[in-house]
């Protein structure tokens, strides 16, 4: 029995959100964040993706209309945070993978979303970046760095080609296509950081001569 396109969106967000919030974690504990800057780093990596998507298509937030969106959130920064505090480095493989798997789930769930509200599927697919990105910008701009996404890695890219394979899978089956948007994020991601696949960026690797200004 297939599930319900809600139900789909439902399982990948909270995927996506236990996920986003290590990522949030991590780049505090980088940034040498107190408890409550770490905390307050895990729940916006994890619901800031998907509260712009949820704003852009006119309704309330689903992580203030679901009441337990927010406990993932908190619970997962949380673990992260004691895990922190025990002295102990998330790992990184770990982390990548978890990572991965949050950027395929937020795509997969932005992306049925915007088909739910009957968009076209070059919207769908935007909608799909932007749930699956957003967050991990909200992150960096907080951390006062340049959003990873805009200069090193292949995460818009990632989540557009997801979120394309839901929109073609979508029509025969919601579940199988939340599955094959999240294993071709996932996998491309995976393979971007294995092989440190990254976009082009012209004129990064020149000096003060020839610029302009």
């Amino acid at each position: 029995m297939d599930l319900s396109a809600g139900d789909v969106i439902g399982i990948c967000d909270r995927a996506g959100i236990v996920a986003f919030a290590f990522s949030g974690v991590e780049v505090g504990v980088q940034r040498k964040l107190d408890v409550f800057g770490l905390l307050v780093m895990g729940v916006v990596t994890a619901t800031g993706g998907g509260v712009m998507r949820d704003v852009i298509l006119g309704r309330l937030p689903l992580v203030l209309d679901r009441d337990d969106y927010l406990l993932w959130a908190l619970a997962a920064s949380v673990l992260a945070i004691v895990v922190v505090a025990a002295r102990q480095e998330i790992p990184r493989r770990g982390l990548a993978l978890a990572d991965a798997a949050g950027l395929g789930a937020f795509a997969a769930a932005g992306t049925l979303a915007a088909i739910s509200a009957d968009l076209g599927p070059l919207p769908a697919v935007l909608l799909g970046m932007l749930t699956a990105t957003g967050g991990g910008v909200l992150r960096d701009v907080l951390a006062a760095r340049v959003p990873l996404v805009l200069r090193s890695e292949v995460n818009a890219t990632a989540a557009a080609a997801g979120g394309a394979a839901v929109w073609l899978v979508e029509p025969a089956s919601a579940g199988a296509a939340a599955l094959a948007g999240v294993a071709l994020t996932a996998g491309i991601r995976l393979l971007s950081l294995a092989f440190h696949i990254n976009l082009p960026a012209p004129g990064s690797g020149r000096g003060r001569q020839g610029r302009l200004f």
